[in-house]
């Protein structure tokens, strides 16, 4: 079974490099469309926002341009929505996401990506899989786009309530509203606990240096997350979908798996370090990929042992790599 997986993602990772531009365009089409959809199925205020023709234009501008035009459109088309509920609390959301951007925008790379992902995979029921597939790629210098994220969700939250409520439309009265749902709402805090929590421990235990280590911090990050939004529910008397909260973990944990095994596998631009011997020495080698050396600093050196025996350890590393794969391989199987 194992040999068929990797077999499957070998073709899949060739397919991938020889056609990365036009795979990866329409990847960031396909997310997109799918982001306006949840964006428009749950904040479903502009009827000309929900047109299929508008999002699927959008969608695939998305698509032929850099990350940050997919950024700024899920941002217009969530502020747009909550326009039409009260303008300013657009006017406050976009605010509050302009001073996130100024004041953790250089932590990260990718923090306002996050930041967006909570709400939107929240929104259809999975936000665990969120923090659980960070902390394999990222450090805990992604936190404050974690917790952004759980804040914008259950600021879009107390949007959605402040309408179905029909409190009226003075302006003051509903930023007063939305902040105090948030603030004093106890569920934002748990889950922003949880999600870090959980963060961290995945964080924590895969970079320990003991075999399958992140399949350990995978189990064991969504079980903790689970567990403190679970005994929270109960201590402070929160309604609690036991159902529901085993489905998010089950779904995170399949996904997160998933996503290990292709950046597992996919991703070569880690350092590695290998060690292998022979009669009479250990040697420690340390693989760093192409783009982070110069041309100029590319060296292959040959070792003489004696008289007639030369060790060239470009021959030694790739049979190190070999064995490496063949002991993966035979593991998994």
């Amino acid at each position: 079974m194992m040999m068929t997986l990797l077999v499957i993602k070998n073709r899949i990772k060739d397919f991938y490099q020889r056609h990365y531009g036009v795979v990866r365009g329409i990847i960031k089409a396909c997310l997109m469309f799918g982001i306006l959809l949840v964006i428009t199925g749950n904040l479903d205020y502009r009827d000309v926002l929900g047109e299929y023709w508008l999002m699927a234009l959008l969608a695939f501008f998305c698509g032929v341009t850099p990350d940050l035009a997919s950024v700024l459109v899920t941002v217009f088309y969530g502020v747009a929505e909550v326009s039409a509920v009260s303008a300013l609390m657009a006017a406050a959301l976009g605010m509050l996401l302009l001073i996130f951007l100024l004041l953790f925008g250089r932590l990260g790379k990718y923090q306002f990506q996050l930041a967006l992902a909570v709400p939107v995979l929240s929104a259809v029921h999975v936000g665990f899989a969120v923090p659980v597939i960070a902390a394999l790629f990222f450090s805990p210098v992604m936190l404050p786009g974690l917790i952004m994220g759980v804040l914008l969700w259950y600021l879009l939250r107390g949007v959605v309530s402040y309408n179905a409520a029909g409190t009226g439309n003075v302006m003051l009265t509903s930023v007063q509203y939305l902040i105090d749902y948030a603030l004093r709402n106890p569920g934002m805090y748990v889950t922003i606990v949880s999600f870090c929590l959980g963060f961290l421990c995945i964080y924590l235990i895969r970079r320990g240096k003991f075999k399958y280590g992140p399949q350990i911090a995978i189990l064991v990050g969504t079980v903790l997350l689970m567990a403190v939004q679970l005994l929270s529910n109960i201590a402070l008397e929160l309604p609690l979908a036991l159902g529901e909260m085993a489905l998010q973990a089950l779904i995170a944990l399949a996904l997160a798996y998933v996503a290990e095994f292709f950046r597992m596998t996919l991703d070569y631009h880690g350092t590695r370090k290998l060690q292998f011997e022979d009669d009479e020495y250990f040697y420690y080698v340390t693989a760093v990929p192409k783009f982070k050396v110069e041309q100029a600093a590319k060296t292959v050196t040959k070792i003489v042992q004696g008289e007639g025996e030369t060790l060239d350890l470009k021959e030694e590393l790739e049979k190190a790599l070999l064995e490496e794969e063949s002991e993966t391989k035979r593991d998994g199987v």
